[in-house]
Parts: C-alpha cells; sequence; structure tokens
C-alpha cells in the first residue's frame, strides 16, 4: 500500500473531533466539498416565468400606494429567482419598472450598470445629461456610474423591464451609490437622442473614439432592431430556426456593456429554435406573440410582455405559437462576464 493510500485510510478513520478541529482552524477538507470534481456546471438557479398579466395588478397597486420620492426612490419589482434569497440569476437582476403620468424619478447613479427594455408608455430617460425618448420596445442604457433619472409627461403609465449586473457587482463588493445634487432631476446637456444622431446609423463620427468601457449609442431603437431582423430573415431565406441580432457597440462590435449582452430574435409561428446550452445565464423578454420554451425538460408557456430566465448550462428551445404573430424576443445574457476568461461555452443539441 502506497503512503498516499495509508494517509487516505488514516483519514477515514480518523476521529469525529479532527473535523472538529479542521472547522476550528477555519480551513475545510475538500475531499468533503460536494461538486469539487462534478464534470459539469450545476447552475443553482432555476427556470421560471413572471407574467405580465399577473405582475401589472400588483404594479398597479404599488403605483396607488407607494409614493415616488417620499417612499421609493424606484417603484420596480424585481423576480427573484425560485432557487434564491435575491437575484434573478447569481449574477443579474430583472424585473417591472413603473413611472405614472407626471411623475418624476429623480436623478442617482450606481457602479451596477442597467439596461430598460420599453414595454408600455412613452416618456423619458436622462443619462449623463442626454434625454432618451422610450418608446415600447426600445432597449436604453444606463451605464455603471453616470447619472439617470425617468421622467413621464404623457398622459399614461410608463412601464419597462429592468436588467441589471447588480448579484455580479455585490459579489465583488464593488457597489458604489450616490444621489443627483439636492435628490433632484440633472439638467440636459445635449439634445434628445443625440447619441442616436452620431452613432444610431452604425456609422461613428472620425476622430477619437470616447474611450468607454460601454456603448456610447444610449438607445437601439425597436423599429431598427424588427428592420435588422426582417433583413437577415430575407437574406437567409427564412430560416427554418428563426434569426438573431446582437445590440452591439458601433465603436468596436463588442458588447454593450462589459458585463451585460443583448439580443434580439424573431422566430416564426409554428416554428422552433435548435436546442442549446451555453455557460451564460439568460433572461428572456416577449416583445411580441405568443408561445412556450422547454427549458431543462420542462415546458414553460410565455406571452408578450412576460419574461424568464434560463439558468446557465441548462437545455432550452423556444416554440412560436400557432396562429400567433411572429415572435420577437429580447435577451440579456451575463456573457461578457465569462468570455474574457475563456469562461464561455455552448453546445447544440
Amino acid at each position: 500500500m502506497t503512503t498516499v493510500e495509508n494517509r487516505i485510510d488514516s483519514l477515514a478513520d480518523s476521529p469525529a473531533d479532527f473535523y472538529e478541529r479542521l472547522a476550528g482552524a477555519h480551513v475545510v477538507p475538500l475531499w468533503r466539498v460536494p461538486g469539487t470534481d462534478a464534470p459539469e456546471p450545476e447552475p443553482a438557479e432555476v427556470p421560471h416565468v413572471w407574467r405580465w398579466r399577473e405582475l401589472i395588478p400588483l404594479m398597479e397597486e404599488a403605483g396607488r400606494t407607494i409614493d415616488l420620492g417620499s417612499e421609493a426612490e424606484r417603484r420596480a419589482l424585481n423576480g427573484v429567482n425560485p432557487a434564491r434569497r435575491w437575484g434573478t440569476t447569481h449574477t443579474m437582476v430583472a424585473g417591472y419598472q413603473l413611472v405614472l403620468p407626471g411623475e418624476e424619478a429623480t436623478a442617482h447613479r450606481h457602479t451596477p450598470a442597467a439596461v430598460r427594455l420599453m414595454l408600455a408608455g412613452r416618456g423619458h430617460t436622462t443619462v449623463e445629461g442626454e434625454p432618451v425618448l422610450m418608446e415600447p420596445g426600445d432597449l436604453v442604457l444606463t451605464p455603471g456610474w453616470n447619472w439617470h433619472d425617468h421622467r413621464n409627461a404623457g398622459d399614461e403609465p410608463m412601464i419597462w423591464l429592468d436588467g441589471l449586473d447588480v448579484p455580479f457587482v455585490r459579489g465583488l463588493n464593488a457597489q458604489f451609490y450616490e444621489d443627483f445634487e439636492d435628490k433632484r432631476m440633472q439638467p440636459a446637456r445635449v439634445a434628445e437622442d443625440d447619441s442616436v444622431a452620431r452613432y444610431g446609423a452604425g456609422i461613428v463620427p472620425a476622430g477619437p473614439r470616447t474611450g468607454r468601457a460601454h456603448s456610447p449609442l444610449m438607445k437601439y431603437s425597436y423599429a431598427a432592431t424588427l428592420e435588422s431582423l426582417e433583413r437577415l430573415r430575407e437574406s437567409e431565406g427564412d430560416p427554418e430556426h428563426g434569426v438573431t441580432v446582437e445590440y452591439t457597440d458601433p465603436q468596436t462590435g463588442g458588447p454593450v456593456m462589459p458585463t451585460l449582452g443583448c439580443a434580439a430574435q424573431l422566430l416564426p409561428a409554428g416554428r422552433r429554435t435548435r436546442r442549446r446550452r451555453h455557460t451564460s445565464s439568460t433572461v428572456f423578454c416577449v416583445t411580441r406573440g405568443s408561445g412556450h420554451s422547454v427549458i431543462g425538460g420542462r415546458r414553460y408557456d410565455w406571452e408578450q410582455n412576460d419574461f424568464f430566465v434560463v439558468p446557465s448550462w441548462t437545455w432550452y428551445e423556444h416554440v412560436a405559437a400557432d396562429g400567433s404573430p411572429d415572435v420577437t424576443l429580447f435577451a440579456m445574457s451575463d456573457r461578457p462576464m465569462l468570455e474574457p476568461f475563456g469562461l464561455y461555452r455552448e453546445q447544440l443539441a
């Protein structure tokens, strides 16, 4: 018997107080840590759908009972994964936010990055002095440590899907927060949708690059997204599994944020995507149509404005309902967190 085998046998026969002494020394025996030799990821999160028709009544009640400003900085309901105490995934949080007609959500900034997918109503988010008009389907960025506020000068509620990397930033102990001066709205410093005028055509102004880690384009319009999806669909001959486009930084071609990647997908009625899994976790939001997804072998039905989560390394596919309008899905993932370290992996069935 080898020396190593003798040592293992000795440990196996050790008294219980051996492990108590290890705990008292603030060390853990690796051979007792589950999952250290797992051949592939074992995510703790589970799939789940947050349904618009179920949550909007709660959102409306929040609008009647929670005063924006005196009681809450933001009137938002965040989706908590059933397998977690907080967070939609281990790296991201998503949920609905409401601003009523005539309301203003005063300016603040924080190190977590955020994206906003407009779902209902019309209004403005001001990002670092740029007023950005938000209409249904538009994707608006609020990069980390950028001043941002929201205002609704219209006559109907504004509701959008928030997506933030808060769990990731908190896990790194790097979350900071600051209110704008006297908790007020920030002044506009440039014209409305200035970044769209500069970068929205995909042709960037000549001269030095911005040097920012995030996209300089603060809004990606839904109309432009649909146009891109339709052009791709036509050029590829209406592919069986639909088409997908990525929102990118027009200066680098990379993701819109260092930590968050965004995409849009079109799936014709009655079609299904290929089954796949990847090490990134993803939050999907239905921007048009209805259908279902098979996630981890279980069916999850969804309709317009619902959002749902696919945990990392979990098999999934989407199916557009027969008779539905062509489905469009928005996707937010933590893929940019993984790629710099060579940790992103994808597998198709």
